[in-house]
Formats: structure tokens, sequence, C-alpha cells
């Protein structure tokens, strides 16, 4: 039941908590009847009835306030047979189960039209997958797995739905973004951005880039490659959070991220170089080839594994101890950009419980509050008086907190606690609350 402890029992939220509609998370929360869905599926599953047993769990995956037209997963059943479709991103998967077996496929693209080294590829991930394969049927190149039922049980679906929903997707986002995605099937889902916030976010970009660079002017020269690197993950972190490109834009913006935390020998400088030239192509990048970035569509699956809040707080722990660094060091311009940085990348890197996860975007409205400006959304920080939402603030923070008290005792409104004397006092103080959460269950 260890799967099912961290990924699947930790819910029962209350309607007043919402999901953030940014990074790339699922944009809603978990079924409040998940953990109950769940077991009636084990419970199907042992008792023989293979249909009911699917049933209950393919409705344990189905998100609370679902934001779209059409829903994320949907199930029909007859007396002999049971189908569903659930949607991940760029790919819809399609599947059918009888009392013997479960098959599923997820339609990539047309065989005809894919360069010759795709098709290699595709050879070359077979072997990095563990429950799926690539094939080719009538001018078809699909991604298909096959379950028996003999055995069967919820963990047993779970991993194997969750790899090829993953996986389809992130193979239609390559092949977007890096030859003709007139190739691709299954698209009708996406729906396209509005103009008018395809020219804000453009705007916004530009403008964090311009600003970036102009903080940095008379240190890049110096010794100061520390605060050059936060300066420069910072942004990237926050344009895939707050703009959240897809296609190649994604692709290069992830490549870069985790290309500067590879063990490799090259320096620091180097990497940040290399940080320096994306920037400057985005910054170039005009708002047609940027436009093509962008899409909005459902997830049934969390792209994240679920993280421990022993490393989250080990992660806030190490990130302030630079911080002290940093103010030992008259350093003072870095370390707004840090506690900028910290929960931008941990809403980037981990897999995190609802809470936590609106806990930490309220940390980035806070320090992006022209961009949530323009987006409607009230303001928490204004930074031409240097003054905060205290009432709001507090507000969000019972939301994300309180639904969850009665399941995990460590969990309190720790809104008091927090110093909101400027940006630094109350990102030391929310940080050193927010790492000290439990979420030890009752």
């Amino acid at each position: 039941m260890r799967w099912f402890n961290t990924l699947k029992s930790w819910f029962n939220p209350s309607p007043m908590h919402r999901s953030p509609l940014y990074g790339r998370g699922i944009h809603a929360l978990p079924n409040p009847n998940e953990k109950e869905l769940f077991e009636r599926s084990s419970a199907a599953f042992i008792n023989g009835d293979i249909l009911s047993g699917y049933e209950y769990f393919l409705s344990s995956l189905i998100h609370k306030e679902n934001l779209f037209p059409s829903p994320h997963l949907s199930i029909e059943r007859s007396e002999e047979t049971l189908r569903f479709s659930l949607t991940q991103g760029y790919a819809l998967i399609k599947g059918s189960v009888s009392e013997k077996s479960l098959e599923a496929h997820a339609d990539i693209a047309l065989s005809e039209q894919l360069h010759v080294a795709i098709k290699r590829r595709f050879l070359e991930r077979d072997f990095q997958l563990t429950y799926c394969r690539f094939s080719e049927e009538n001018g078809t190149i699909r991604l298909s797995i096959c379950l028996d039922n003999a055995t069967i049980t919820p963990q047993k679906v779970f991993y194997p739905l969750r790899e090829i929903a993953l996986n389809a997707d992130f193979e239609k986002e390559f092949i977007a973004g890096e030859f003709d995605e007139s190739a691709l099937l299954d698209t009708h889902h996406l729906l396209s951005i509005p103009h008018e916030k395809i020219e804000i976010n453009y705007t916004f970009m530009r403008q964090w880039i311009q600003e970036t660079e102009q903080s940095l002017i008379g240190l890049l020269s110096n010794d100061n490659t520390g605060m050059t690197s936060f300066s420069y993950l910072a942004l990237l972190l926050q344009i895939d959070y707050l703009l959240l490109p897809h296609k190649k834009m994604a692709k290069n913006i992830s490549e870069k991220i985790n290309g500067y935390f590879m063990d490799d020998e090259k320096l620091t400088e180097d990497k940040n170089a290399d940080l320096e030239q994306y920037l400057r192509e985005l910054s170039v990048m005009d708002i047609e080839s940027f436009s093509t970035q962008f899409y909005n569509c459902a997830y049934t699956f969390s792209p994240f594994e679920q993280a421990m809040h022993d490393e989250i707080s080990t992660f806030i722990e190490e990130s302030l101890g630079k911080v002290r660094w940093y103010k030992n060091n008259r350093s003072t311009y870095v370390i707004s950009v840090i506690y900028r940085y910290i929960s931008l990348y941990i809403l980037y890197n981990y897999g995190l419980h609802p809470s936590l996860r609106s806990l930490l975007h309220l940390h980035v409205e806070v320090y992006a509050s022209d961009f949530f400006k323009a987006a409607g959304e009230t303001p928490l920080y204004d930074p031409l008086t240097r003054t905060f939402k205290q009432n709001l603030i507090a507000q969000r923070i019972r939301e994300s907190i309180e639904p969850y008290i009665s399941r995990y005792k460590g969990l309190n409104d720790f809104s008091e606690h927090l110093n909101y004397s400027d940006l630094d006092h109350f990102s030391q103080s929310f940080y050193l609350q927010v790492k000290n959460l439990d979420y030890t269950e009752v």
C-alpha cells in the first residue's frame, strides 16, 4: 500500500481550496472520493468483479472541478466491456477492458509523414519503457499497452496507464517542437490561447529578461557567478511556471535548467553563458514564433513523483543557508532573487501536496504581483507602496491549510507568524513556517 499512501490518500479538500492554474502540475484538485473509490476497486478485483474494479479505479482519477469543455477522463460501461478515454496534454489515450484484459493505445502520428530519425527514436525508446511499446499499424505510429487481468490490482493498472500517458504526451510534444506537427494525430482536444493573453505573456517575458539584464550590469565582470546563476535560473523558472510554454520552448528551458545542475566538468561561468545565450534568443523571438509554443489542455496524471516533505524542508534550509552567506558578505542584491528562486524551483522540481503547492504559488504571486494584476487577479503586494494585502494573504493561507488539518495533525494556519516589514522579511518568515509543516497523518 506504499504507493497508495504516497500518491493516492492525501486529500479530502473543502470547496474553498483552489488549485493554482500555473505550472506543470494538474490544474485541478483530486477526486474527493479518491480513497473510497480506490478501496472499492481493490475489493472488486479481489472478488473477481473485473469491470467494476476498473470502473472504480478510473473514477478515482477524475479530478474535482474539471476546467475544460470536455472531461479529461470518460468511462462507458456495457455488460461485457468497459471503454474509456483520457487526456494527457498532447496525448489522447483510448482503452477497452474485458474480463480477461485491458488494451489501451495512443495514436502518435502518421508514419509516412515522419522523419526516419523519429522512427529510429521510437525503436530506441522501447528499451526504456516498462509496460508500453511503440508499433506501426495501418500507417499509424501508436503507443500501446496490454494487461492480463488474472492477477490485476489498482496498482497494476495505475503505473502502466501513467507510463503510456506521460510518454505519449512527451513524444508528441517532441515531434511538435522539432518536426512538422501536421503529422500528429488526435489533437482536436487542444485549446488555443487567446491572442490578447499571448501578447501579455510575450510582453512580460521580454520585460523580465530586460530587468534581469539590467540588474546584472556591473556584476558579470566580477566574481559573482553565484548571483548570476540565481538570476538566470529564477528567470527561466518563472517563464516556465507562469507562462507555461510547450513544444520546443518548453524543451529548451528544461534542457537549460537541468543542464545547469548536471554533474559535469563544465565551469559555472560557462553554464551561465549558456543560460544567458538562451535568454537572448528568447528576447529576440518574434511574437509569431512565440505564439506557436502555447496551447491549453487537460492532464490526468501528474508528471511528478510525490516528494516527501523532508526533501522540501532540506532544500529550503539549504537555500536559506545561502541567503545567510550572501547577507554576511554584504551581497544584498541576490537575496530577493534567492527567495524568489526557492518557491519556483520547488514548484518546478517536486510533486507537492495540494496545500503546499498553493502556499508556494502564493509566494510566487507576491513577487510577480504585476503579472497577476494584468491577469485580472487582486495583487498580494504593491511594489510601489511596498505594502502587502495581509488579510488576503491570511485568507489564502487558511484556504490552503484548513481543508487538511483533520488528516494531518502538524498543519496549522501560520499567517499570524509572518513578518510583513518588507519582501525579504516576509520571505524568510514564510519559508521558516513552510519548512516546519508536518504532513504526518493522524
